[in-house]
């Protein structure tokens, strides 16, 4: 009897890849603490959540189609143009409409090799070719990316500091892929992961847009530092030729009333993002240095998370994450990453950090 004939989805739909989020445990015999997706370990900032309340009896009301009471208050704390401030439900949707909007069927999106799995996935969602360019020390390599770009390059998407690596380039650097690259070629800076770094040679890319970089994007989340990952919301500064056509790729009502009261008391709340930062400061090296302690080679993070390489490759790295679930510690191999024998685990409580090395140590048997 013959197949039944059905609609097919376009031939890289059916193919994927498809991605995948940290594991949660929550039915076992023990603590849980969810180390797999870098939240925030302190919570939401109060002034996100008392902003959501006050919201929440408004819910039968469009919000802005355009997002722009968001968009005002992130150019008020910023000091940007809200007419180049794009808002989104998070970054990661931002980066999808911005593969979406310049890179067509057959172009190519590249991207250092240990990027976050996203840039490869939206690619393909988008019957675009995904380039992954070599790294060098688990570090996005400058001359390796411009060496990557051919004529049918049209985006180049790098993350500083990366996911899932947490290291980070000068902004000396990024000036100088900006200044090597084809004007054609969108760069696309992911800065999720801001607000965390401490490197005195990093900075953000913002001021590359802000002085006229014409093929410039950066994206910003409300996701990590400021405890809203459940909310959904992500911010792009533009180039002013960019905001328009990259409005109609998002589309209207792109965050919800809800979502934009909450990131905009977020942004205020001074007193909540110090304690995310002090919490970060202190346990971020605390952990690595525990880490390297038993041994392990970390990539020295200045994100809010720890990558480091398991001995004895993909299936040791695996067991290990196993063993640490079993135990109520959830983290994630980056096997997504092109990293099948390193781990990440996100900074976490007290509580956390302290209960995850002491389960290192038993699994190493010291």
């Amino acid at each position: 009897m013959p197949a039944p004939v059905t609609p097919k989805p376009v031939a890289h739909l059916i193919e994927g890849p498809n991605f995948t989020p940290g594991r949660v445990n929550w039915d076992a015999d023990v603590e849980v603490h969810k180390l797999s997706n870098n939240e925030s370990p302190i919570g939401s900032s109060p002034a996100a959540v008392e902003a959501i309340r006050e919201h929440a009896s408004s819910l039968y009301i469009y919000g802005d189609a355009d997002g722009l009471p968001l968009a005002m208050a992130i150019a008020e704390r910023f000091e940007l143009d809200p007419a180049r401030i794009i808002v989104g439900p998070g970054s990661e949707q931002l980066i999808n409409w911005i593969i979406q909007g310049w890179a067509d069927r057959g172009d190519e999106v590249l991207y250092p090799e240990h990027a976050f799995q996203s840039y490869r996935i939206r690619a393909r969602m988008c019957g675009a070719v995904p380039v992954a360019a070599p790294e060098t020390g688990l570090r996005a390599d400058i001359q390796s990316l411009l060496d990557a770009v051919t004529p049918r390059t049209k985006v180049l998407v790098i993350a500083n500091p990366n996911n899932p690596t947490g290291t980070h380039i000068p902004l000396a650097e990024v000036k100088a892929l900006r200044e090597a690259l084809r004007p054609d070629v969108l760069l696309v800076v992911d800065e999720a992961y801001f607000e965390y770094v401490n490197a005195a040679d990093y900075g953000s890319a913002m001021p590359l847009v802000t002085a006229g970089g014409e093929n410039v994007i950066v994206t910003r989340t409300f996701s990590k530092f400021y405890g809203l990952a459940g909310l959904r919301a992500g911010w792009a500064h533009v180039p002013s030729s960019l905001a328009a056509p990259l409005s109609r790729v998002r589309g209207p009502y792109p965050v919800s009333s809800l979502a934009m009261a909450g990131a905009a008391a977020a942004l205020t709340d001074f007193e909540f993002q110090k304690r995310a930062k002090a919490h970060n400061d202190k346990w971020l090296p605390w952990l690595v240095s525990e880490v390297e302690k038993l041994g392990y080679e970390t990539s020295r993070s200045e994100a809010n998370f720890v990558l480091f390489r398991i001995p004895g490759g993909a299936e040791a790295a695996q067991a290990l994450e196993d063993a640490l679930t079993e135990k109520g510690f959830i983290g994630r191999t980056a096997h997504q990453n092109a990293l099948p024998n390193w781990i990440r685990f996100s900074v976490g409580t007290e509580r956390a950090m302290t209960g995850l090395v002491e389960e290192l140590k038993a699994y190493r048997g010291q």
